[in-house]
């Protein structure tokens, strides 16, 4: 009888794990954390008494929770013949095919605001761009809506951390195709080890990312921002969203405090070792990492300029005297330079200070440099990334070297362990790609009737994934007032800037498809 029951038992576990949710397809069970995230809103909806909003969450996320059984229960045994080609679609139907989802109680809440263009506000989001239609008015939004959009970038970012280790770095893509972690890429991408190693790097990387968030929150709230604004702009802050329920931390309550907490986490941008500083041995990113110093060299020299920029133009109007105005300027570009090369977006207060100080316009071209550096590999930043601007700089030395010395040894120094042999023909093909989706996009955008000046930022916007870039064009730099086939053409510029250009060109491939 004991036996029985115990067969009895056994028959209903094995039932429980034909149908449990980890045999659905990796989109599947994003749909249902999508759907769960919905719930949050919900109550901070219903805490407020905003019925409406509180309805309309939790009705799409009950519905889109059972539709993602449904589908998952009718695709869970559908075994992938290629493991590699399963990832990456996946990937890529994550990004195409989620917004949807996300953008469904937008367009509910939001009165005239079409599917498509709440399609464009949450893809947006997703990507970590932060490029929003709602620049005019954000006020106007409810305070759950702004949440939605800022957990949905700061969820895009925990997810674009986990994936690009869990996912790409097996197949030697995502930054580990040349870097020191390239070894990490040697081991197998079956499904079930992906499953594992999505479990593994979400608990170890999800505490710190969290805590981090956390902790940004708590001192933006001390410093005197509201809670929606300390959360959004925390957030904002780790995802490099950039998204704001005001329009950016420049009009914070918290000021110039808040500023300088918020140029503090931009760190985890520059290395991947400070949110997953487990993988690396515990080892804290330090100053002889050539990250950090390409940043450090990069940003102060950039601060330089613009300061030199502004004397200049203040000195033309004689104030440039103005000791406070001297300050300003100095901080304005320092945070607006470090916010820009993590391709987060924030502009400093004293950024629009140091312009009356100067009576100069912005200089939309430097930002548009700092935005295509990007940040590190394996982190929320988008544009090329500095590691591979440093492999391209270690190149062009050892040619310049071998020009004057031809029969010259190369020396095994740290820079040059770093980089795998084929290090610097990888990084120049993925600057390349990333130039010519440059000028691909830009032809598309031109064609919907843009200038070429709007054209070109618009395009690096998207594909260094830094949408309140756009803003340095002014009035021209609206996202709404782009017409629907411009923001098509920018949410698929969106997704590859994401996703990054070889990871396409993979995808793309036809001997991939017939393997």
């Amino acid at each position: 009888m004991a036996t029985a029951r115990k067969r009895r038992l056994r028959e209903r576990a094995r039932r429980l794990e034909a149908v449990a949710p980890r045999r659905f397809p990796g989109f599947i069970r994003v749909m249902l954390l999508a759907s769960a995230m919905m719930l949050v809103p919900a109550l901070i909806g219903a805490s407020e008494r905003d019925w409406l909003v509180a309805r309309v969450f939790l009705i799409h996320g009950v519905f889109f929770a059972f539709l993602s059984v449904i589908l998952g229960l009718a695709v869970m045994n559908r075994v992938p013949r290629i493991a590699e080609r399963y990832h990456l679609v996946t990937l890529f139907l994550v990004y195409a095919l989620l917004p949807l989802v996300l953008a469904t109680p937008v367009n509910a809440i939001v009165p005239g605001v079409s599917i498509g263009a709440a399609y464009f506000e949450m893809l947006s989001c997703l990507t970590t761009t932060g490029a929003t239609l709602f620049d005019r008015a954000p006020e106007l939004l409810p305070a759950p809506l702004h949440l939605w959009r800022a957990m949905t970038g700061w969820a895009g970012g925990f997810m674009a951390l986990v994936v690009v280790f869990a996912i790409l770095a097996p197949m030697n893509l995502g930054g580990f195709e040349f870097a020191e972690a390239a070894g990490v890429g040697n081991r197998s991408a079956t499904i079930d080890e992906a499953a594992r190693r999505l479990v593994r790097f979400s608990t170890e990387i999800g505490p710190i990312y969290a805590g981090l968030t956390g902790l940004l929150a708590m001192a933006l709230l001390i410093a005197g921002d509201p809670p929606l604004v300390a959360v959004s702009h925390a957030m904002g802050t780790l995802s490099t969203s950039g998204v704001s329920p005001i329009g950016g931390v420049q009009d914070a309550p918290s000021g110039r405090l808040g500023e300088i907490l918020v140029a503090i986490l931009f760190l985890p941008a520059i290395s991947h070792r400070i949110t997953n500083y487990h993988l690396r041995h515990r080892r804290w990113p330090t100053f002889d990492d050539p990250q950090f110093r390409l940043m450090l060299i990069s940003v102060l020299g950039v601060t330089l300029v613009l300061y030199l920029r502004a004397f200049a133009g203040a000195a033309e109007i004689d104030r440039e005297h103005d000791l406070a105005g001297t300050l300003r300027a100095l901080w304005g570009g320092f945070f607006t330079s470090v916010s820009f090369l993590t391709t987060t977006g924030y502009v400093s207060a004293d950024w629009r200070a140091s312009q009356l100080w100067s009576n100069l316009p912005q200089p939309g071209t430097i930002l548009m440099g700092l935005a295509v550096m990007g940040g590190g590999i394996a982190t929320t930043a988008g544009g090329v990334k500095l590691f591979r601007l440093y492999v391209l700089y270690r190149h062009g030395l050892r040619e310049m070297d071998l020009l004057t010395h031809p029969s010259s040894v190369l020396r095994r120094g740290r820079g040059e362990r770093l980089i795998t042999p084929a290090g610097a023909r990888i990084a120049f093909i993925f600057l390349m790609l990333f130039l010519i989706a440059i000028a691909v996009a830009m032809v598309g955008l031109a064609a919907t009737g843009l200038g070429f000046e709007e054209s070109l930022t618009f395009a690096i916007a998207a594909l260094t994934t830094t949408g309140p870039l756009a803003g340095t064009l002014g009035e021209a730099g609206r996202y709404a007032a782009l017409p629907d086939s411009a923001l098509a053409i920018l949410s698929l510029g969106m997704i590859v800037g994401r996703m990054e250009t070889l990871v396409v060109v993979a995808l793309l491939n036809p001997a991939f498809w017939r393997r």
